[in-house]
């Protein structure tokens, strides 16, 4: 049975980002730092990136050469509960993953690489992003099931509340969304664009 990941998010300044980590490292548990690349698709055959809209959130990605099919359903926004289905792949059959979904009709989205730090924090997986040349977020989840979607949401409030973290609203989120869509170089058309270029200018996370 899929998962269901309870996550909230919300914004951070360089400032909040270095503080955050020194305090989660001596007070929390750290579990790993990730270096990730992901494929966001829009809908399938809509050249379209609202897809705050979509409950469609479908993504080959990479996590410290390590890659996987993820797909997460459900409405999402600055704190939503998704179910998610994750496949791990081969890392040299990525770009053959990628033409897979091209002839199921998705070709369009944008791309995201990130550096995270990973901690636990009174059960809850703090996650402290930093988006190169972009800036810095967070997210804080809890995975569980169905049952204990409202009990999540209420330990996730409560540790944000404590490390004087603000969750986005479904507003503020969509304008994040939009800014991380605009950037110049990072949405790509698979109808006009290879791949394999692409990969050129991520090499470092194959």
């Amino acid at each position: 049975m899929a998962k269901i990941e309870v996550e909230h998010r919300g914004s951070l300044t360089e400032k909040q980002f270095k503080e955050l980590n020194i305090f989660l490292k001596k007070n929390g548990k750290f579990l790993e730092e990730k270096d990730r690349f992901s494929v966001i698709y829009s809908p399938r055959g809509k050249e379209s990136l609202k897809v705050s809209n979509s409950k469609i959130d479908l993504r080959p990605r990479i996590t410290n050469k390590k890659a996987e099919l993820v797909l997460k359903y459900g409405s999402w926004g600055g704190n939503d509960a998704r179910k998610e289905f994750s496949f791990p792949i081969e890392l040299k059959k990525f770009e053959e993953v990628i033409e897979f979904l091209f002839i199921l009709g998705f070709y369009y989205g944008v791309l995201q690489a990130t550096n995270s730090y990973l901690y636990e924090y009174k059960g809850v997986e703090v996650v402290l992003v930093d988006v190169p040349k972009f800036g810095c977020y967070f997210e804080a989840e809890v995975v569980t099931d169905q049952s204990s979607i409202k009990n999540a949401n209420e330990k996730i409030m409560s540790v944000c509340k404590e490390l004087g973290l603000n969750v986005f609203s479904k507003k503020d989120f969509t304008q994040l969304l939009k800014k991380l869509n605009d950037r110049p170089g990072f949405r790509f058309n698979f109808k006009k664009q290879k791949f394999s270029d692409i990969k050129k200018r991520f090499k470092n996370y194959f």
